[in-house]
């Protein structure tokens, strides 16, 4: 009597197929996690999947079986996936925290496995030939790939192919279910058959032709039958199993669709061409429809056009497609273009511009609606709809696009850059082609100022042997920007194109021109309700005007003018030169239009040497100031930043030799608080500062002279401030060849001081000596002057609560660029997207705005003190 164990299957299952099944689930779960993009779980997959398979190497040893061609394709797959994702810089940065820290931990245990496992040379293999027959030796045939039907271990012995059991039909029922069932026999065991011999694609073609088992059978009808019936079973089992699956290995083919063709029968005309392009212009935009594709057949459309000879009219209608087509190729618009087809766009744009300067009966214009284009009529001008300056326009956007999203350090980006060079090329032809068209009125005059403005910003931030321009770039430069000023009606335009005049002069050293100019303008008047790309331009434009004012030794309106930047701390974003750090501050639309917005590596100001100009100017305007605060209490900063950098080198416990450019300032200051000059120029001026600052100079030399120039006069300057009441007498013979001056110049440097009521002395012409005046304030003046000082300091405090800036404000005291002007208006706030806040640092250092055209009410409002004795 048979027992309930017998109406189960057993099976018997070999410790190999054990083994390459615990494999084959852990890759699985591998997949999912790929799916998943939980590197995390791909981790912890990998660990597992190693640790399994060296716990398997001892059975597979044993039965002579080598390293399993799975377990390597699963290996190359997670490498590929790894290096995809570590590439791909946008995915990286949406990685979760945990994600984020499993993949670089995740790529340096695959490397070191590899590499210590010695299977370097499989996956180079696999990757060689990746559809090779089989994934492990010859003798097993349970592929990954191959297994189609599950139950079929459970119908077979591990040893005996597929069809080995398939073709033992002929015999009884209960001797098939007898052999499958309860055959424990070893691989070897069906070595007399001649079908151990067949290959395992064979195997899977044998699987799904019926006719063939149908042939080999010596009993016809009862194999039709019997086969008929497993042909069932097996198409219910692959559905079951396709059902089921979730490895998402499946790759979808597009079929693509054949070119565009033309009944031979059929003559082509212009109407048939104008139906033609209409059919193909249908598909524009559809999801299904293959962007290639579609490029392609428009290109077809123009060979046989052109061959046909059907005119000037069709040929441009299909070439301006075919541009709108290439810059569709990218499925988002936040997406930059691929260098190969930006190249090929370039060149068909050039070859359209080529055709529309050399045929004075194409008219291009946006103007003209799809009814009245005259495609086909040649005894008429023919009239397109379109306008080849936007797409000038977008191409020049597209390249800096590109620019942005290259790495500035590689040799990459400079391959791309050379694309500028052929860039300006075609704006400059653009231009050509508007001055010979603009008579006829098939131009938009916005389109007109954006053509001369796209010149432009190729133009204003190189030097003049670096702009390929016949003639004189400067009077170029001038004709393009009075063309702004005269046919701009927004007046956005206009404000950019005297922004990136003003930066040209500051570039050439222009410095009264580019300073009379900004001021004209009012510019810092009505820069907060600018849009943020004319903001950016506007600081850029301020820190070159400020370089250009220290390269004339123009120090306090150089110091004034960089402070703006410098005083913020963020001066790379606010010059869109890196995105800030501050994440959580702004959404992920924000940053992305932030990263839109950044400038091309090759148009950045160098930041560090903006820094050092920044303390050089406060170290010549501040120590001096020191040196003459006789009391704690009257002293006033005019630059915070720079009073922190030496309080930091104060507090060092161990103060080494100068190493960044920093370092090297703060150590000449301490210098020249003593009234050393010569220490103070050897470390201003020597090798390691020539390399990273005064090189970077277009005329360094005579920059140099200017600060070493300057040194010897702050020094002298500090010099008599310090040490004014230990000498009662001294000679302008002495003061002259301890510090290098002419007596002349000692004399005149005195004097100046004597006047401006900061050095109490007279000058003695018959003795030609200088006599000191020890003068001690009295009770009253201590007084009054601790008095002054506590009311300013409310003062501040009140301005700092009712306006809060960050960062504190430049230069205040006389001298300024603009005396008398008034405050700019506006919220410093003003503004959208990332950018908004703190967009030029515009903050002070008492908690105003640090600008150039509110230096008149500052002076007013904290006006400078004076000796009372």
């Amino acid at each position: 009597m048979a027992g309930p164990e017998d109406d189960e299957k057993r099976v018997v299952r070999a410790q190999k197929d054990k083994k390459f099944d615990e494999l084959k689930g852990i890759i699985k779960q591998n997949r999912d996690a790929k799916s998943n993009k939980d590197l995390n779980k791909l981790l912890a997959g990998f660990d597992s999947l190693t640790k399994s398979y060296e716990k398997s190497k001892a059975v597979f040893q044993r039965q002579n079986v080598s390293t399993p061609r799975f377990y390597i394709r699963s290996l190359v797959e997670i490498e590929d996936y790894v290096n995809k994702m570590w590439e791909d810089k946008e995915a990286k940065s949406s990685l979760s925290k945990n994600n984020a820290k499993a993949l670089p931990a995740l790529r340096q245990k695959l490397k070191k496995y590899v590499k210590e496992q010695s299977l370097a040379d499989l996956v180079t293999d696999y990757r060689a030939n990746p559809d090779e027959d089989g994934y492990e030796t010859p003798d097993d045939e349970d592929d990954d790939d191959l297994e189609i039907v599950p139950e079929a271990k459970t119908e077979k012995s591990p040893g005996k192919p597929a069809d080995k059991v398939l073709d033992s039909d002929s015999n009884s029922d209960s001797e098939d279910e007898d052999s499958s069932n309860w055959s424990s026999e070893p691989d070897t065991s069906g070595s007399d058959s001649d079908e151990d011999s067949v290959t395992k694609m064979e195997q899977l073609r044998r699987y799904f032709l019926k006719k063939e088992f149908r042939e080999d059978s010596k009993d016809g009808k009862k194999e039709g039958k019997h086969g008929r019936q497993e042909d069932r079973k097996r198409v219910i089992r692959v559905k079951e199993v396709a059902e089921d699956d979730d490895d998402n290995d499946w790759t979808p083919v597009n079929r693509e669709k054949s070119l565009v063709h033309f009944d031979p029968k059929e003559e082509v005309t212009h109407d048939v061409m104008i139906k033609k392009l209409n059919e193909v212009m249908s598909g524009r935009g559809k999801r299904t429809t293959d962007r290639n594709q579609h490029v392609a057949n428009l290109q077809k459309l123009l060979e046989v056009s052109e061959q046909k000879e059907l005119g000037l009219g069709i040929s441009v209608k299909i070439t301006f497609c075919i541009i709108s087509a290439l810059f569709e190729l990218n499925s988002k618009i936040s997406d930059f273009m691929d260098y190969e087809t930006f190249m090929n766009t370039l060149q068909t744009v050039n070859q359209l511009l080529d055709v529309l300067i050399s045929s004075e009966n194409v008219k291009l214009s946006v103007t003209y609606a799809e009814e009245d284009e005259n495609l086909k009529d040649d005894t008429q001008d023919y009239r397109v709809q379109g306008s080849i300056l936007i797409a000038v326009q977008r191409l020049d956007a597209e390249l800096a696009k590109i620019l942005q999203n290259a790495d500035c350090h590689s040799n990459d980006y400079i391959e791309k850059l050379k694309a500028e060079k052929d860039m300006c090329g075609l704006i400059e032809k653009a231009e050509k082609y508007v001055e010979l068209r603009n008579q006829s009125g098939i131009f938009d005059k916005h389109e007109v100022c954006k053509v001369y403005m796209m010149r432009i910003g190729h133009i204003y931030y190189k030097y003049k042997d670096q702009c390929d321009i016949e003639g004189d770039v400067g009077q170029v430069m001038d004709y393009l920007c009075k063309k702004i000023y005269a046919l701009d009606d927004e007046k956005r335009l206009r404000q950019r194109a005297m922004l990136c005049h003003v930066y040209w002069l500051a570039v050439h050293d222009q410095w009264h021109r580019a300073r009379d100019l900004l001021l004209m303008s009012h510019m810092q008047a009505i820069v907060d309700h600018s849009d943020i790309d004319t903001q950016i331009l506007y600081n850029r434009t301020i820190c070159q005007l400020g370089l250009c004012a220290f390269r004339h030794g123009f120090i306090k309106e150089a110091h004034q003018g960089l402070s703006e930047i410098q005083n913020t701390q963020r001066a790379k974003e606010l010059l869109a030169q890196a995105v800030g750090t501050r994440q959580h501050e702004k959404t992920p639309e924000q940053e992305k239009i932030d990263r839109s917005r950044q400038v091309p590596y090759h148009m950045h100001i160098n930041v560090e040497l903006m820094e050092c100009v920044y303390l050089i100017c406060s170290m010549l305007l501040e120590i001096p100031h020191m040196a003459s605060c006789e009391f704690e209490m009257r002293r006033r900063m005019l630059s915070r930043s720079f009073h922190y950098q030496l309080k930091q080198s104060e507090k060092a416990s161990l103060t080494g030799p100068p190493e960044n450019t920093r370092e090297h300032v703060v150590a000449a200051s301490k210098a020249m608080l003593n009234g050393d000059w010569k220490k103070c120029q050897d470390y201003i001026v020597n090798e390691k500062m020539n390399q990273k600052v005064w090189n970077l100079f277009h005329n360094a030399e005579p920059v140099k002279e200017m600060v070493i120039r300057r040194i010897q006069e702050e020094s002298l300057r500090t010099y008599l401030l310090t040490y004014s009441t230990v000498y009662s007498t001294v000679s302008l013979k002495k003061l002259a060849s301890l510090f290098e001056l002419t007596k002349k110049d000692v004399h005149s440097i005195i004097s100046k001081m004597i006047i401006q009521e900061e050095l109490s002395a007279t000058l003695d012409e018959p003795t030609d000596c200088l006599i000191m005046h020890r003068v001690e304030p009295s009770r009253l003046q201590m007084l009054a002057l601790n008095l002054s000082d506590k009311l300013q300091t409310l003062s501040e405090n009140n301005e700092q609560i009712l306006e809060p800036r960050t960062g504190r404000g430049g230069y205040q005291g006389p001298g300024s660029w603009f005396p008398g002007r008034n405050e700019r208006q506006g919220d410093n706030k003003k503004g959208s997207g990332g950018y908004q806040g703190e967009r030029r640092g515009g903050s002070g250092q008492d908690g105003k705005r640090g600008n150039w055209g509110s230096q008149g009410n500052q002076q007013r409002r904290h006006p400078q003190k004076t000796r009372a004795f």
